[in-house]
């Protein structure tokens, strides 16, 4: 049994050389294997590559450096970390017979905090159920949701396109399965022409996973999927008209092209969690109502100074969305009303957004 590792960062080299004293085997550089320099020793019959990197640049690495010497070769994914491992290829004959070996040897090696089960995919996502699941998702049509995750399971490949930086350092989506395709925040104008073109039918039907408010039009050729990931933090005064207010919030997230269905939680001041505003709007939203009281609230440290008042103000509703949201990433600053109504909005720390 051997193990030919191929890694670059420091992480990565100690978790190959871990490997390697369990194991058996030796390093690779990128050069071997990409020019077909790559050579195998007599003897390295029972082996495997094994790609020690992120779970998409090892995806990637694999389909970059075949050769005709590697192309038999079985291929294991391990995390730089080592706490995830996954068969990428089986190989063919006579190699394919000893992967599973290879891979048991490779988990046990790596230590009992090692994710695996990867082989059925079923503890990534054997289809999008658990991926909605997982991140509580607004599915936006079951019929097509139901026909992607038919094709899926019968080993079809589906595009994904998403203007949230989607990470793999916990493994979430697989991309054996998925062409994943990421537009970060100051291309989202980009993101929406990409979802409009398929709409209109000018690409396969694909999946759009994103808290970007896209139109309230049916969609029967693609699927959106809604993470609610978004806290709203709200300042209300007294006498403000809850008929007004409910429209207007939800009004507020559109023209900042948020979708409404992406909030998570609604934060208000303590001595307004009773008030019909904030728990009729909770409960409009599917959301958690969440309260905190003064010194929470003085304690927190927002992030940007206010600039666009010289007098100093307490900045209610941000610092409600930035707690409530732990303290994640900022999305709308004080959207204000003439009526007595402020809002600001957050995206949640602990997602697939923000590692």
């Amino acid at each position: 049994m051997y193990v030919i590792c191929y890694g670059k960062s420091p992480k990565a080299l100690a978790t190959g050389q871990k490997l390697i004293s369990e194991i058996g085997g030796r390093y690779v550089t990128g050069t071997e294997l990409i020019t077909g320099s790559f050579v195998l020793a007599e003897g390295e019959t029972n082996c495997a590559i094994v790609m020690v990197l992120p779970l998409e640049a090892a995806v990637k690495s694999m389909e970059e450096t075949i050769t005709d010497k590697t192309r038999d070769l079985p291929v294991i994914a391990v995390s730089p970390e080592g706490r995830y491992a996954a068969v990428l290829r089986r190989g063919n004959k006579p190699y394919e017979k000893g992967v599973d070996d290879i891979y048991s040897a490779v988990v046990k090696a790596l230590g009992p905090f090692c994710f695996s089960g990867f082989e059925g995919k079923a503890e990534i996502t054997s289809d999008l159920s658990g991926l909605v699941s997982r991140y509580n998702m607004t599915v936006s049509n079951n019929d097509i949701f139901d026909k992607f995750n038919e094709w899926i399971n019968e080993g079809g490949k589906i595009n994904v396109y998403t203007d949230l930086p989607i990470v793999f350092a916990d493994p979430v989506i697989d991309p054996m399965s998925y062409s994943l395709h990421s537009y970060p925040y100051d291309m989202r104008d980009d993101f929406i022409k990409q979802y409009k073109a398929a709409k209109e039918g000018r690409l396969e039907p694909s999946v759009f996973i994103t808290c970007t408010y896209l139109g309230d039009e049916e969609d029967d050729w693609n699927l959106i999927l809604v993470p609610k990931i978004l806290s709203i933090g709200i300042e209300i005064k007294t006498k403000s008209d809850p008929d007004y207010c409910r429209p207007a919030i939800r009004k507020s997230l559109i023209n900042h092209l948020l979708n409404p269905e992406a909030v998570a939680k609604v934060a208000s001041t303590y001595s307004a969690r009773e008030s019909d505003i904030i728990t009729g709007l909770a409960d409009e939203l599917n959301a958690e109502l969440v309260t905190f009281d003064s010194d929470k609230r003085a304690k927190a440290k927002i992030p940007m100074e206010m600039t666009f008042s010289p007098e100093k103000r307490t900045d209610t509703a941000t610092a409600l969305a930035f707690m409530a949201s732990s303290e994640g990433a900022l999305t709308i600053r004080r959207s204000t009303s003439v009526r007595g109504l402020v809002i600001s909005v957050a995206i949640a720390r602990e997602n697939i957004i923000l590692p």
